[in-house]
C-alpha cells in the first residue's frame, strides 16, 4: 500500500512539473498587429486643427484596441473618429477618452472587435485633435495597440501603454 501510494504522489509531483513553463506559445501565435501614425500637420498655431490617422494590418482574430497618448495642450474633436475598412468609411467613437496619471498628458482609447472587423485585417482610423495651448518643444502623439479582450476596462493610472509608433506635435 505504501509503494502505490508512493508511486501515485511521485506521478502526480511528475504530472505537476510537466505543466506549464517554458514553451514559446502556440505556431500560430499573432500579437496585435502592425500599426503606423500619421499627423496631417506639426507644429500648429493655437486654435489650428490637425489630422491624425492610424494605418493598421495583420490584426489579431480577436480584434484591438487602439491607445492614442498626447499632450494636454491638444483636445480631441468630437465626433471627429473615422474607421475606414475595405474602402469604407463608418463613424468611430473613443471608449475612453481620459486625462494621464503622467503630467500633462491625454488618452483616447478606441475598440475595434471582430464583429465589426469581419475578415478584415487591415484599415484605418483618423480624427481631429484642436491646439488649445502651447506643448513642450519635444510632444509627441503616440499610439499603441493591444489585442482585444472583452471586458478589459482602460484606466489612466496603469494605462498598460507600450509605444508602438510616435510623431511630433508640436503646439507654438
Amino acid at each position: 500500500m505504501k509503494k502505490t501510494l508512493k508511486a501515485s504522489i511521485l506521478a502526480v509531483m511528475f504530472a505537476l512539473a510537466s505543466c506549464g513553463g517554458g514553451g514559446g506559445g502556440s505556431a500560430d501565435y499573432t500579437g496585435a498587429g502592425n500599426v503606423t501614425l500619421r499627423v496631417s500637420q506639426s507644429p500648429v498655431d493655437t486654435g489650428d486643427r490637425t489630422k491624425i490617422t492610424v494605418l493598421f494590418d495583420e490584426l489579431h482574430p480577436d480584434g484591438v484596441v487602439l491607445k492614442m497618448r498626447y499632450a494636454t495642450g491638444l483636445e480631441y474633436i468630437s465626433s471627429s473618429s473615422f474607421w475606414k475598412l475595405n474602402g469604407k468609411r463608418y463613424d468611430a467613437t473613443p471608449v475612453y477618452e481620459v486625462a494621464g496619471d503622467i503630467a500633462q498628458t491625454m488618452y483616447l482609447v478606441y475598440e475595434l472587435n471582430r464583429d465589426m472587423l469581419g475578415k478584415i485585417n487591415s484599415g484605418e482610423l483618423s480624427f481631429e485633435l484642436r491646439a488649445v495651448d502651447q506643448t513642450s518643444s519635444n510632444s509627441v502623439v503616440e499610439v499603441d495597440m493591444d489585442v482585444f479582450e472583452a471586458g478589459l476596462l482602460f484606466t489612466s493610472d496603469a494605462p498598460e501603454f507600450s509605444t508602438e509608433d510616435s510623431t511630433a506635435l508640436v503646439v507654438k
